[in-house]
């Protein structure tokens, strides 16, 4: 009778190195737009459409004015809470993504001003909101939703 020996430290490392490598390839798979379709329907009921021809992103436009201030660097137009976009001008045009948030970044500035939507493209959803006021402070415009 043979008595096997069973070594639980090559075989804890073997069933790991398994592990980790199929976890590796499927987040692979997971970042590339045309391999992520085969494995999830998270995009189809996000309704986000991916093929090999289009992009992922969908974009929108929104045009705003700076009211009761001159125009100035320190005015900072923020998506996601990155800056995308200063006020040089009274009336600047921006372009957002979808499911992003957008704020006024007016900390820097001492005095009270509003901010004017003037346009918004027809393919966001938004809010009924005309203007926003910021005090020194980071004022919030709204969740974009491109449809």
């Amino acid at each position: 009778m043979r008595i096997v020996k069973l070594n639980l430290s090559n075989i804890f490392n073997s069933l790991l190195f398994v592990f980790i490598t199929i976890m590796l390839i499927s987040q692979l798979a997971l970042t590339t737009p045309n391999a992520r379709v085969l494995l999830t329907t998270i995009d189809k009921d996000e309704d986000v459409s991916v093929s090999s021809n289009q992009d992922s992103i969908r974009l929108g436009e929104i045009t705003l004015r700076l009211n009761g201030i001159h125009p100035s660097d320190d005015i900072k137009i923020l998506q996601n809470g990155e800056p995308i976009a200063v006020f040089y001008d009274k009336e600047i045009k921006i372009t957002v993504a979808d499911n992003s948030v957008i704020e006024i970044d007016g900390s820097k500035i001492k005095q009270e001003f509003y901010i004017d939507i003037l346009n918004i493209s027809n393919n966001i959803k938004f809010e009924n909101v005309s203007q926003i006021k910021v005090n020194s402070n980071i004022a919030m415009v709204g969740r974009i939703f491109v449809k």
